[in-house]
Order: structure tokens, then sequence, then C-alpha cells
């Protein structure tokens, strides 16, 4: 069974850091770079054609909800799942209408992250 790639998009590196060692832990789910803007995330998702992208929203130069519109333009298999502290319910809709999967709270259980990754992985959306 093939892994799902994955992008870390997060302009925190210790946070990106803990992910990838969350992430990698899991037999099905590698993380295969990084990005800290939203610039850097299109790029990847061009050049490296990963399964999900997991997005901050919040980051330097172009926002993780440009970054996603860009990505559904440029990279469209690519899937995004946002991970952010916003709780808002307008970021939520301002993140689906730009064109992400999933979205996921940074105060959420990791095995939430896990089960929205592989969901966005399979098409479907996630919501938690």
């Amino acid at each position: 069974m093939a892994k799902i790639k994955v992008v870390l998009a997060d302009d925190h590196a210790v946070l990106r850091a803990g992910l990838r060692v969350l992430l990698n832990g899991e037999p099905d789910i590698e993380v295969i770079d990084e990005a800290a803007d939203g610039l850097t995330a299109v790029r990847k998702a061009r050049e490296l054609h990963p399964n999900v992208i997991v997005m901050d929203i919040s980051m330097p130069g172009m926002d993780g909800l440009e970054a996603i519109r860009q990505v559904r333009e440029k990279a469209p298999q690519v899937r995004t799942l946002v991970l952010t502290m916003h709780e808002g319910e307008e970021y939520i809709l301002r993140a689906l209408e730009a064109g992400a999967s999933g979205y996921v709270l940074k105060k959420a259980a990791h095995t939430d992250l896990l089960k929205a990754i592989r969901a966005v992985n399979r098409g479907e959306a996630f919501l938690g």
C-alpha cells in the first residue's frame, strides 16, 4: 500500500518538527517536505505532487488561504487540509471556499489530525 505523501506548511518550525515525528510514526503516512510560508507551499505542491498539504492559515507573505487557492489552480490533484488555531466560522467558510478539503483546529487531539489526513486523502471532506 502506497503511503500518503504529506507536505507540512506552517511558519512555526517547532510545530512542523513535532508534526513530522507524529506523522512519520504512522505506517501509512510520510512527510516528504515542509514549507514555512504559502508561496513555498505552492511551489512544493507543483514540484513534489504530495497527496495532502497540511496548511496553516496565518503565515508570512502569502497566507494559507491564498496558497490553497493557488494549489487548487496549479496542482489540482493535491488536497489541502487546514490546521489552524482559528475557530471562527468565517475562517472555516473562507478556507472551504478557497478549496480546502478539511479543517482541523490545532487544539484538537492528534488522532483527529490523523483521521483528517486519511479522510482528505480519500477525497472526503473533514471538519473537526
